[in-house]
Formats: structure tokens, sequence, C-alpha cells
């Protein structure tokens, strides 16, 4: 055991709390104070010989996750228990045993189960749940090369594996649950594509009662319960201001709403909101709250997703997404817009495409005003027509091929979606009858632009 002289905080504090250090006793005494929920104690009896140890999957600043086989049952499963380093802090035992009670009561297909809460041989704490077999999403974030743009595809299934974190932390807030810890390292990816929003050891339970359903209780205990106690408890680099400074009292879904805002900011970037050189550093940066728009760090990342990033990431909570489902659907409106068109703005008097040039790209126009001219030999401007929001140019060029017949001008600050032959084929790809229609389409308007062309010819 570390001499209390010596000791750091815990890696779970980083405000004032600290745990009561102890022995071995002390730890079995703290787990006979857990009592069901009506008032009786629960006594947690070790099981000897119903687990094949198959050794340490995991672990973290407090826990060890081991692979397990399960003989009662016949399956292999994880097994949480208090990492041996902190084994002897009664306060760590009785957060590992309210983890599994909070994570056992949300039954949800994106948060992982726990099958059975009981001790060790050694009498100390543990749980078991579901082994995920698979990545977690930081590994997902980090394929493929950082100074490449990510290919469309990919950004298309991190955002659908969002939504679905979303609809698990929209569940836990309708029980009572605010994670506080959520992060791309606490969600797997199983191997057939499931999600899970994992570790819930940080969470605490709102204290203005539940959405529906039956709150989340625990065994006697109401230490979990927001209080305003001053503790910093979660990760630095994902914290909202308010759970920064320790004003527990503050946190509610929003303090969720800014963790998800930065996961999704990950997604986009491949890296955090706040960056600092230690978690302490990071703590400091989400106390002062100041993070570089994502299209600064990756231009290629489209400019109405960032804006639902930075809403996310607002630091006063009364400007963010009130609600974790109000997230989600700004989410999945954008993917249902165009996900794979690219913004981009132009300032005023900037020349969007010359004639004559190769016909590369059609413009959306998404807010701003255009003007598309011809000029003559003499540089003489004749205007066909001017464009606001909403009106498409660049179109007939990109279906037909060939070079532009007309040029556009930015008349006042003009933002754009850019649709690419590429793009295109992105969007429509997976074969819906959408796509079989835009693709028959657009092949019959090649044929007679053709035909129309042999006409001119003859």
């Amino acid at each position: 055991m570390v001499p209390p002289d010596e000791d750091p905080d815990p890696p779970w504090f980083t405000g004032t709390v600290k745990p009561i250090m102890g022995t071995t006793d002390h730890i079995q005494t703290s787990v006979e104070r857990i009592t069901a929920s009506d008032g009786a104690p629960m006594t947690l009896e070790p099981d000897a010989g119903r687990f094949d140890d198959h050794g340490e999957i995991a672990s973290g600043g407090t826990s060890s996750i081991r692979e397990v086989f399960d003989r009662r049952i016949r399956r292999t499963v994880a097994m949480k228990t208090i990492d041996p380093s902190i084994a002897t802090w009664p306060e760590a035992a009785r957060l590992l045993i309210e983890e599994a009670q909070i994570t056992g009561q949300l039954d949800h297909p994106n948060i992982v189960p726990v099958h059975d809460l009981g001790t060790d041989l050694d009498g100390a704490p543990m749980f078991i749940m579901k082994l995920v077999e698979g990545d977690t999403l930081t590994r997902l974030i980090n394929e493929g090369d950082p100074k490449e743009p990510r290919p469309a595809g990919a950004l298309q299934r991190l955002l659908k594996a969002f939504l679905r974190i979303c609809d698990a932390v929209s569940f836990a807030h309708s029980r009572g649950v605010i994670h506080r810890d959520l992060k791309p390292d606490n969600v797997m990816i199983g191997s057939h594509g499931q999600i899970y929003v994992m570790d819930w050891g940080c969470a605490q339970l709102a204290p203005h009662g539940v959405d529906e359903g039956p709150p989340v209780q625990l065994g006697g205990s109401n230490r979990r319960v927001i209080d305003g106690t001053g503790a910093v408890i979660g990760t630095g680099a994902y914290m909202a201001p308010e759970q920064a400074m320790g004003r527990t009292n503050e946190i509610d879904a929003r303090t969720d709403v800014f963790a998800l805002g930065g996961v999704l900011y990950q997604i986009l970037t491949r890296v955090p909101p706040y960056r600092g050189r230690s978690h302490l550093e990071s703590v400091q940066l989400a106390q002062a709250a100041q993070i570089t728009p994502p299209e600064e760090i990756a231009p290629q990342v489209p400019r109405a997703l960032s804006r639902i990033v930075m809403k996310a990431l607002d630091p006063e909570p009364t400007k963010r997404y009130a609600s974790v489902d109000a997230l989600r659907d700004a989410v999945e409106q954008f993917l249902d817009g165009g996900l794979f068109f690219e913004s981009r703005v132009f300032p005023a008097g900037a020349l969007v495409m010359r004639e004559g040039d190769e016909a590369d790209a059609a413009y959306i126009v998404t807010s701003g005003h255009c003007e598309a001219f011809r000029a003559d030999a003499d540089g003489k401007r004749t205007v066909l027509r001017r464009m606001g929001p909403g009106e498409v140019f660049g179109e007939t060029a990109i279906l037909t091929g060939g070079t532009r017949t007309a040029s556009v001008i930015a008349i006042d600050e003009l933002t754009t979606q850019v649709v690419t032959r590429q793009s295109i084929e992105d969007e429509l790809r997976h074969g819906s009858w959408v796509g079989i229609l835009v693709k028959a389409l657009a092949e019959r308007f090649r044929d007679v632009d053709a035909r129309l062309h042999r006409t001119r010819d003859d």
C-alpha cells in the first residue's frame, strides 16, 4: 500500500474529495454497509471455482477487466475488478458496486449488459458483464491517413454509430443517470457492428427525477446524487466547463451533450476538444472553454456539421442543445441532407467558376447570392441570371461533361454545397430506388444532350 503522505488523488478524482485509506478488512466493512433498495443488508459472497481466468484484456486508473469463462452458464464473459493498486480503498469498493448497480438497471441495446455482482476470492467486489469483442470508437476514428480527408463512407459509418451512442445516453437520462465520462475510449464497436456505451463508473444520479420509467436506484446509498461537493470527476479532454470547475450541482443532461459534442469533434478532426499535456492541464483548458472550430483543424469538415458540433460544445449550457435527442436529430438531419457534399464558402467578388474551364462540380446555394454571366472578347459581361439559396448552377456540365458555358461570381458571401460526380456516386451507391432513378435520369439527360449536339453539327 502507498503511504498516505505519498498517495495521489485516485484517478476518478481531481478535486477535493479523497477516498479513505484502509486495509482489506475495511473493504469488507464498506461492502457490508451497502444495502438493498428495501434496506436489507446485501451480502456479496465469493463463488469459488465458477470462473476460469483467461487473463486481463483492459485496465484503467481504477479497475481491471479480465476475460473469464463462466463454468455455470458455459460462456465467456468480462469480469471487472478493482485495480490491485487501490484494492485497499473502501471508496473504490463502493464505487465499483454502484457502477454495477447503475449499469445493470440500464437495460438498453447500446449499453453493455451486466450479468452478476459478487466478490472475487480475495473478498474484493467484482461484477460480470457481456464480453464485447471488437474495437473502441477511438481506434476506428484513428483508422486511415490523418493527413488525408476521411472517405465519405467512413464518415457516414462513424456518424451512424454516433446516433446509437446518443440513443444509449438519452435512455440513461430518461432514468435519471448522467454518464459524465463520455469519450471514444468508452464506446465499443462489436465485431458485427454492435454499439455499446461502457464504463458508467463516473455516473451520477440526477436530483430532479426522470422522464420515463423507474429511476435507477442504489443499494441504500445516495452518495451518487449530484450534491455540489466540488469534486471534478471525468476526463478533462471532453469536460463541460461546469464539470471542470466542480460545479456539480449544475450538472445535468446538457453536460453529457457537451461530452457528446466532444466525441463528434474527435470523429471529425481525430483529436479531442482539449489537448493538454496532462489531465490537470486538460481540466484547466476545459475551465477556459476555448475550442478551435473543427474546420480550422480539418478544412474538409462540412460547415453544417461543424455548426452542430460547436453548438453542442457551447460553454453556456443554455445555448447547447437542450437534450441528447435534439443533438441526435440535428446529426440525423445532416445525414439525410447530403453528407457527401462538401460545403464551400466564397467571399463577395470571388469567381466561383469560369467560362471555358473543365466542368468538375455543380453547386447548391445554401446562403448568399451569386450571378451567372458571359463575357465577350472585350470583357463586356452579359448577366444571365441571379441566384440565391436553394438554387443550383453548374449541373448541366457535370452531367454531360465538357467545359463551362458561363462564369459565376459571388455577389455577397456565398455558401454552397459542392456536388461532384464522385460525391453523387457515394451518395447513391447503396442501390436505393432514389439512386437508381437519379442515375437513369442522368444517363437520359446525357443521351438527349448528345443527340442535340449531333443535330447542331449536321
